[in-house]
C-alpha cells in the first residue's frame, strides 16, 4: 500500500511538473518571445554602400496597434539607417481589423521612421487580400514610403531597388542595370527558385516567419505556401553568379498567436 501511494504521489508530482513546464512555455511563446525584437546582421558577400534596415510581416491587429508599431519605429531609428525597406504583410486579417485600426496614428508612426535615402515598401499576400491594397498604399504613402509594384527605384547613386508585387512573374528584374548594388524586394522567398536573380546581388523576403513555432516536424508542416523552401536565413538559391537571398523571421504573428525559437527580427545591412 505504501509503495502504491508513493508511486501515485510521484506520478502526480511528475504530471504537475509537466503541466507547469507546459504552461510556462505557453506563456513564454505567447507573451515574451513575440516582444523580444532582435537585430540580425547577415554576412553578405557584396557589401552595401549604405546602411539599410529591412523589416517585414508586422501583421498589425486591432489590439494595441499604434503602441506595437511605435516600439518597432523606435528600434529602427536607434539603428540610424540610411535606407529603410519593408517586405510586406502589414495587415493580418484586413476585413476583421480594418474598422478598428487607427489609420492616421499608424501613418504618423510610419512617418517617424528616419531614413535620409528614403523608405520603400512592397506588399505581401495579406496586403492584397480582401480589398486591402489601396488602404496599404494610402497608409504607406502617408507614412513617407514609396510603394513599389513591379517597379525599379534608385534611392542613392549606385543603389538600385526592384520591388515586386506579391504574385509577380519577376520580368521587371530583367531591366536591372549591370552595375551597382542591386536589391530585389520580394515578399515570398520561394520565388527565388525561378526569378532572374543573376540580375541582382541580394533578394530580401519575409513571409515564412521561420515557421513561427520552431519544433521538429511541426515547423515544416506549418510553413506557408511560398515559404517552404527557404524558411529563414541566408541562401544562394541559384548558385554562384546569382543573388544571395535573406529571409527574415518578420515581426508579427499569423495563424497561431505564438512565437517559439523564432523571435521577431530587424535586419541590418551595411
Amino acid at each position: 500500500m505504501k509503495q502504491t501511494r508513493a508511486r501515485d504521489a510521484a506520478l502526480l508530482a511528475g504530471a504537475a511538473a509537466l503541466t507547469a513546464a507546459g504552461l510556462g512555455l505557453a506563456f513564454y511563446a505567447a507573451k515574451l518571445e513575440p516582444r523580444r525584437l532582435t537585430v540580425t546582421r547577415p554576412p553578405l558577400e557584396k557589401k552595401p554602400p549604405l546602411r539599410v534596415v529591412f523589416f517585414s510581416d508586422l501583421h498589425i491587429r486591432r489590439a494595441g496597434a499604434p503602441e506595437r508599431l511605435e516600439a518597432v519605429v523606435e528600434r529602427i531609428n536607434a539603428l540610424k539607417p540610411d535606407l529603410v525597406l519593408f517586405g510586406g504583410d502589414f495587415f493580418s486579417k484586413f476585413l476583421r481589423d480594418a474598422w478598428a485600426l487607427p489609420f492616421p496614428e499608424l501613418a504618423r508612426q510610419l512617418r517617424r521612421i528616419r531614413a535620409p535615402k528614403g523608405k520603400y515598401a512592397v506588399l505581401g499576400n495579406h496586403d492584397v487580400r480582401e480589398g486591402a491594397r489601396p488602404f496599404f498604399e494610402q497608409l504607406f504613402e502617408a507614412g513617407g514610403f514609396t510603394v513599389l509594384w513591379d517597379q525599379l527605384a534608385s534611392p542613392a547613386p549606385g543603389v538600385i531597388l526592384c520591388g515586386l508585387s506579391p504574385y509577380s512573374d519577376g520580368r521587371v528584374l530583367r531591366r536591372m542595370p549591370a552595375d551597382g548594388w542591386r536589391i530585389c524586394l520580394c515578399h515570398m522567398p520561394d520565388k527565388a527558385r525561378y526569378l532572374p536573380l543573376k540580375k541582382a546581388d541580394l533578394m530580401l523576403s519575409g513571409h515564412s516567419h521561420a515557421g513561427q513555432v520552431r519544433l521538429p516536424v511541426l515547423t515544416r508542416l506549418i510553413l506557408p505556401p511560398g515559404g517552404k523552401f527557404y524558411p529563414y536565413g541566408l541562401y544562394r538559391p541559384q548558385g554562384p553568379g546569382a543573388a544571395q537571398l535573406y529571409v527574415s523571421r518578420g515581426i508579427g504573428m499569423s495563424g497561431v498567436p505564438f512565437r517559439f525559437l523564432a523571435p521577431p527580427e530587424l535586419v541590418v545591412l551595411g
